[in-house]
């Protein structure tokens, strides 16, 4: 099969995830105009603040590239370097009234050995209730070996127990594209997957752990890192410094293509 050919038809693969997965959009969502593929960057703007550098295409149409090793950006209590839109403290919300559904074509563009998260609900302070890693680790995944250029795509889900379920969702090499769509509804969460290898993946519709403060949406590239001689989780950035030399992990990209958020 030639090189065309297999674009073309992880093309129609990821395609066919947005079509599979979405719920009918109301007409009339800000940012996002009847037969446009892509929240404009006025809508993103306007929820949504930047950690690192500018991720957006000139002009903007509907990709964002992310790079945790370019923008080298530090949070208090991060576990590695980040590059990240978030949602911004004067638009987040509770849990039971978080409604929003994002969706987008995804490439990393990563050295074997890494792991990076591109979307996640973070509860204010330092929880998360939902993770979607990109990761080439030792894990039990569809693959789960360490180093070997095959990273899988695994989202983490807070379940009422407070318990992070982990769902296996697809594999990919770096440079190859897979469609994610993540909904929130409510305290009802929801991951689901489409890549060439592997098809449509998705978790369950899951009740996250009940939580009294606002949540709020990430995506990009937060590029994890730990300490290198006993992997315990570090927030200091010339030890991940040391992480990355040691597993040669120099550069990183996260490609979002066709990127939609909407709230309802």
């Amino acid at each position: 099969m030639s090189i065309t050919q297999r674009t073309l038809g992880l093309s129609i693969v990821c395609a066919g995830l947005l079509a599979a997965v979405a719920q009918a959009v109301p007409a009339g969502v800000p940012g996002t105009p009847d037969g446009q593929n892509f929240t404009s960057r006025e809508a993103l703007d306007s929820l949504f603040e930047l950690e690192g550098r500018t991720p957006y295409s000139m002009p903007h149409d509907g990709t964002l590239n992310f790079s945790a090793m370019a923008s080298k950006h530090v949070t208090p209590n991060g576990h590695g370097y980040r590059n990240e839109l978030k949602i911004s403290d004067a638009n987040r919300l509770p849990v039971e009234q978080t409604r929003e559904h994002f969706s987008a074509l995804v490439t990393p563009t990563l050295p074997a050995g890494a792991r990076t998260i591109v979307a996640q609900y973070h509860v204010v302070g330092i929880e998360t209730i939902v993770k979607v890693y990109v990761q080439d680790i030792a894990e039990p995944a569809l693959d789960g070996k360490a180093g070997n250029g095959v990273f899988d795509v695994v989202a983490r889900i807070r379940d009422t127990s407070g318990r992070d379920v982990p769902t296996a969702l697809g594999t990919v090499k770096s440079g190859e594209q897979f469609a994610l769509d993540v909904r929130f509804d409510g305290g009802e969460a929801s991951v689901a997957v489409k890549s060439a290898k592997h098809g449509l993946l998705q978790t369950p519709r899951t009740r996250v752990k009940s939580d009294t403060r606002k949540i709020y949406f990430k995506f990009g590239d937060y590029l994890q890192a730990r300490e290198p001689d006993t992997g315990a989780m570090t927030s200091k950035p010339a030890v991940w410094d040391a992480y990355y030399q040691r597993h040669g992990i120099g550069d990183s990209l996260i490609s979002f293509k066709e990127t939609k958020f909407e709230r309802h």
